[in-house]
């Protein structure tokens, strides 16, 4: 990989990065957006412009929710995605589902408390 190319997706996972943490300074905030701008910028001088779409340009846009509703990871669905889908293993019954979820759950905390 060439090094310009290879620059510009590190600056890019760095951004990433710093979306991440759990403790947010204010005080990053412009120089987040710059280096998001810029990392933006690189790509665009070596990717097709076709890369170029709607998600990419979301990146600019998760910097200002960083701003306005704090850190991403109080506000992230992979927890409760998690959880739903070993909820979704306890379905017995097709026409009960949140009756057989709850019942299967009991089984499993009680289980767990009994050992």
């Amino acid at each position: 990989m060439q090094p310009h190319v290879w620059l510009a997706l590190m600056l890019l996972i760095r951004f990433f990065r710093s979306m991440c943490v759990k403790v947010w300074d204010p005080k990053d905030f412009q120089a987040l957006r710059d280096d998001v701008a810029t990392t933006l910028n690189l790509l665009e001088w070596e990717l097709l412009a076709v890369f170029f779409e709607i998600m990419t340009h979301l990146t600019l846009h998760v910097v200002e929710k960083l701003d306005v509703c704090g850190p991403i990871h109080a506000r992230w669905m992979y927890p409760i995605e998690r959880a739903l889908k070993m909820f979704k293993t306890y379905v017995r019954n097709r026409d009960r589902l949140e009756a057989s979820m709850a019942k299967g759950y009991i089984y499993d905390e009680t289980i767990g408390f009994v050992t």
